[in-house]
């Protein structure tokens, strides 16, 4: 479970994160300079926080929220401006991408811990390369597994296919099924270069999604570990 959240922006915010209902979970609200990456981990390192919240223009800051991406080190929820978060609860219903990597697993393992704050819940799995039958039977035993999981949980959820371009999909996604809030692994990657393009799928998602969007990196602590 998260011990707590850090959030970035002006205190007079804080209610947006009322959603989360769970009364374990405490808010740390810091008003910082200049919202620049540096900033916001070292606010974050000195409230010993164990998850990050940024409400930030996505055009201002595009510089500060590539860089939470590739570098964050905590799971990080991007609010967006643009969404009425005070007229629905954020987690209550999920679209979780997943492509059962380590920092998808990591990803899940937030979500369960979280899950009396989520009703509906939306298993998403991208396919970008042509599949057999075999595999797509795989695929959806896989989709099943993850779903009956989260249905033991007391999570409402459903899984779904999609195939073409990951990060488009996956907002496409969030559309379709009118998602709040979009949850996702980043940094699954050994090799750097297939580091980088996987996180930089991740920062497409943040800039194009119109709901919030809940990254985990995959070397962020969880309540499991």
């Amino acid at each position: 479970m998260f011990d707590n959240f850090v959030i970035a922006l002006s205190p007079s915010l804080k209610g947006r994160m009322d959603c989360f209902s769970d009364p374990e979970i405490q808010f740390k609200t810091k008003r910082i300079g200049d919202y620049s990456y540096r900033e916001i981990m070292t606010a974050a390192k000195d409230a010993l926080v164990s998850c990050i919240v940024v409400d930030l223009d996505r055009d201002s800051h595009g510089a500060t929220l590539r860089e939470l991406v590739a570098k964050s080190p905590l799971p990080v929820l991007v609010l967006n401006r643009g969404h009425s978060s005070g007229e629905v609860d954020l987690p209550s219903h999920v679209i979780f991408a997943t492509d059962w990597s380590p920092a998808s697993e990591k990803a899940m393992e937030q979500i369960l811990a979280i899950s009396e704050c989520i009703y509906e819940l939306d298993i998403i799995h991208v396919i970008s390369e042509k599949l057999t039958v075999k595999d797509m039977r795989d695929l959806k035993e896989r989709l099943g597994h993850t779903r009956q999981i989260c249905l033991d949980e007391g999570i409402n959820a459903e899984s779904h296919i999609y195939a073409g371009n990951v990060a488009e999909e996956i907002v496409t996604a969030s559309e379709d099924y009118r998602g709040t809030m979009i949850a996702v692994g980043s940094g699954t990657e050994k090799s750097f270069l297939k580091r980088l393009f996987k996180r930089d799928k991740v920062y497409n998602i943040v800039e194009n999604a119109t709901v919030p969007v809940f990254f985990v990196p995959v070397a962020a602590r969880t309540s499991r570990d």
